[in-house]
């Protein structure tokens, strides 16, 4: 969705919808959107720069580092950006100066909502998404979920080590 900054006012410009966006945009590997994403979205314009204050709102499906199965992750997030028309860079620069890395920028008057929607998603998602912080993961040895059953690894680990120790006496 693209926004055009002249339709932002002094007043601001206001949106609130639900829509679906392409779960590939998610950085996460398999992880897919389990509902839309409903946003909120209050744009001001002061100058030459835009502010957009906003709340987002979705349930992705994410892969736990651990046990590498399926589960849920809610999202119920704020932001507060600013951002900048792409003509300020001096174009004969090859590099941006330290406070334009902060900024985000548009491009001929069109801000996109939904690469600023997905970014904020993206940005709530976990670096090691875990399913539950009492995940026990999967076994190296025969890739048993352990938070489901228990290892036959660890019997065979015990009964050579009983042997082992009877062969030591």
């Amino acid at each position: 969705m693209i926004i055009n900054v002249n339709r932002i006012s002094e007043q601001g410009y206001a949106l609130n919808d639900t829509i679906d966006i392409d779960s590939t945009l998610l950085l996460e590997d398999e992880s897919f959107f389990l509902e839309g994403l409903n946003y909120q979205v209050f744009f001001k314009r002061e100058n030459q720069r835009v502010q957009a204050q906003g709340k987002i709102k979705t349930i992705i499906s994410l892969a736990c580092v651990r046990c590498l199965e399926q589960f849920e992750l809610k999202i119920n997030s704020r932001f507060d950006i600013v951002l900048f028309p792409k003509e300020m860079i001096d174009p004969r620069s090859t590099s941006l100066e330290e406070e334009e890395l902060e900024y985000i920028f548009f491009e001929n008057d069109q801000i996109d909502l939904e690469k600023i929607l997905i970014e904020q998603v993206n940005l709530f998602i976990p670096f090691k998404p875990i399913c539950d912080p009492g995940c026990k993961g999967i076994c190296p040895g025969c890739g048993v979920n352990l938070n489901h059953s228990t290892c036959p690894c660890e019997e065979a680990k015990n009964e050579i080590k009983f042997l082992f120790e009877k062969v030591k006496r």
